[in-house]
């Protein structure tokens, strides 16, 4: 598994650096983390796929989707850049936690009119550490997201 491999050119979404040696159970929790960020990405630059985001998500998190969808006046677009600098799993396999660096800086938005407005204080570069739980079917998704630092951390460290 690469960055490479992760990432979604389509979409606009790239994996710029994950961590090395990771376990079974950790790449797991990568993947899945992933997949949950691209859903997520996806719903913000398009507006679909709102379905998947929801179920990769549970707690604080699902609700804030659901919350920031129904108040969307705008769309993002890409392209977004995403930095994995850990995946820390509990000893009881229980949660795991991402470390992430999510940069934003060449990012635009634009009204549902076609205007851009974009806001210099959403190109950004977020540290945010993502707690995950594994559902009943091993798939693990996203419970909350806890932004750590602003323009402190890179991509390609991933933290």
């Amino acid at each position: 598994m690469t960055a490479e491999s992760l990432s979604d050119p389509t979409l606009g979404y790239t994996v710029v650096s994950i961590p090395k040696d990771l376990d079974a159970t950790q790449i797991k929790v990568l993947q899945d983390f992933v997949a949950y960020d691209k859903a997520t990405w996806r719903v913000w630059f398009t507006r679909k796929g709102l379905d998947e985001a929801l179920a990769r998500s549970t707690g604080s998190t699902h609700n804030a989707i659901q919350r920031n969808y129904e108040a969307m006046t705008k769309h993002d677009n890409p392209p977004v850049m995403v930095g994995v600098g850990g995946v820390d799993v509990s000893e009881d396999a229980k949660s795991a936690d991402v470390t992430t660096c999510s940069d934003t800086t060449q990012m635009k938005s634009t009204d549902f009119q076609g205007n851009d407005v974009t806001q210099k204080a959403a190109q950004k570069r977020s540290a945010i550490l993502v707690r995950m739980v594994p559902r009943d079917d091993g798939v693990w998704v996203t419970q909350s997201e806890t932004v750590l630092s602003i323009n402190e951390c890179t991509a390609e460290a991933g933290k």
